[in-house]
């Protein structure tokens, strides 16, 4: 006896293979354009390797009519149920957004310590080698400076990992020149980090570089700049890329917020004067992250204001500040004899992540040593 289909089995069967023939017929131009994109070679080679197909998933999964839907809904139901951002975001009070990087103590406390310090001890002993002096700064968080618009409390330990990486730099005899006193001590007088972003305001910049010169008077030279606002603008911030909520839900947290825009000039020079020309001496170089690298901070440009010199910089955005100074190690700046200071812009959360991963800065001290 052969099974005997009924009709709610027919209606079932046929519907399945109406959705059937309707995905394959909105998947061909998908296909196609994904086949535009890709060289006969290339796409050989990829699917030779398995990587073809996953690239192609990956490629119709963002252009899929439903995905946007999906996650916003899905978020939205996140945040009514547990006001919870999306992974990458912790909402704060107020509208105040929190990367979960800064919430991430490693378990290895002291061991992630040591670890990051002699990795630095390392590049500290190959500028040695080069007669080059190293004096780190390290960047305190944004969660510990503003600990009173976290809606989740941190780890108590977190609070301690700015005063312990100081010591700890000390002990191991690495210059470094602190900033979360001044940090908490100012933060009410100007807004020193971003509401909505991951980095600093130019006010956080230019209070960092006023301290680097404090503790470091003998790195003050005599050529003058001076730094003016010279617009304003709205910054949307990069944690907002992390909110796939509907904005109606929340439309404090989708504000942007406003960045006061600043330039650096040396006195009585033009504008077209200093972009052309610098000081004959460039003592200083400057080596960084995107607190560095992004001029909506105007870090360079304080910085100079307040050692009054021009200086160098080896900065790279979203790779953290070890590819940076791995590409300093590596480059031809490195050899350069007038070079005789480097500052070391350094994020505190570096030290949350699981082990800064940078073989090349470690191959480059090793060909001296």
């Amino acid at each position: 006896m052969f099974p005997v289909m009924k009709s709610a089995s027919k209606i079932n069967g046929i519907a399945f293979i109406l959705m059937l023939a309707v995905m394959l017929v909105y998947s061909l131009p998908a296909v196609f354009s994904f086949a535009k994109t890709q060289s006969q070679a290339k796409a050989f080679e990829l699917f030779m390797s398995g990587a073809l197909l996953r690239k192609f998933e990956d490629y119709y999964d963002k252009g899929f009519f439903l995905r946007d839907p999906s996650i916003e809904m899905w978020a939205s139901a996140q945040y009514l149920l547990f006001r919870e951002g999306s992974s990458g975001v912790v909402l704060g009070r107020e509208g105040w957004l929190f990367t979960n990087e800064e919430y991430r103590l490693p378990n290895a406390y002291q061991q992630a310590l040591d670890s990051n310090v002699a990795k630095i001890a390392a590049v500290e002993k190959t500028l040695k080698a080069h007669n080059k002096r190293l004096i780190v700064l390290p960047l305190p968080m944004k969660l510990d400076v503003y600990a009173e618009y976290a809606a989740r409390t941190p780890n108590s330990r977190s609070q301690q990992l700015y005063g312990d990486f100081i010591a700890q730099l000390r002990s191991s005899s690495i210059e470094a020149a602190p900033l979360r006193d001044a940090f908490l001590a100012q933060k009410d007088q100007q807004p020193l980090f971003l509401r909505t972003d991951t980095h600093w305001t130019p006010f956080g910049a230019r209070l960092a570089a006023q301290e680097l010169a404090r503790q470091h008077p003998e790195l003050i030279g005599s050529a003058a700049y001076s730094s003016r606002q010279v617009a304003e603008k709205s910054l949307p911030g990069d944690l907002s890329n992390y909110l796939q909520f509907n904005p109606g839900l929340a439309p404090e947290r989708f504000t942007p917020s406003p960045l006061a825009v600043f330039e650096t000039l040396k006195d009585n020079q033009e504008v077209s004067d200093a972009a052309l020309f610098g000081d004959s001496e460039q003592p200083i170089m400057l080596v960084g992250s995107s607190y560095t690298k992004i001029d909506d901070w105007n870090f360079q440009g304080f910085l100079k204001e307040s050692l009054k010199t021009d200086l160098q910089t080896t900065a790279v955005e979203a790779r953290g500040p070890y590819y940076a100074m791995e590409q300093f190690l590596q480059g031809e700046q490195l050899q350069d004899p007038a070079i005789t200071t480097v500052i070391w812009e350094f994020p505190l959360r570096t030290l949350l992540r699981e082990e800064p991963t940078s073989a090349g800065w470690q191959a480059a001290a090793e060909q001296f040593f």
